[in-house]
């Protein structure tokens, strides 16, 4: 199991934070869609998708360059979100 950082876990809990707000605020939004089909392929190993420009960048390589897979499913894990 790969180990993350302190600055990692606490990343971990800034994003669950934000999405559970999401959750209660606004349960349908694209956004709180999109972060969940992002975050679930990135902790299946991919690369979360297309970041929307035009130079082929992807969410996982733009945003969230060096982060393991264990951090995507552990913030799926505490979503309860399928990965």
């Amino acid at each position: 199991m790969t180990r993350l950082s302190k600055y990692q876990l606490d990343r971990i809990d800034e994003l669950v934070a934000m999405y559970q707000g999401l959750t209660e605020s606004m349960p349908n939004s694209g956004l709180l869609r999109d972060a969940r089909i992002q975050h679930s392929e990135m902790a299946s190993g991919r690369d979360g998708g297309p970041t929307g420009h035009d130079d082929g960048s992807t969410i996982r390589g733009t945003f969230y360059q060096d982060q393991p897979d264990a951090f995507f499913q552990r913030i799926c894990e505490r979503m309860r979100w399928e990965w």
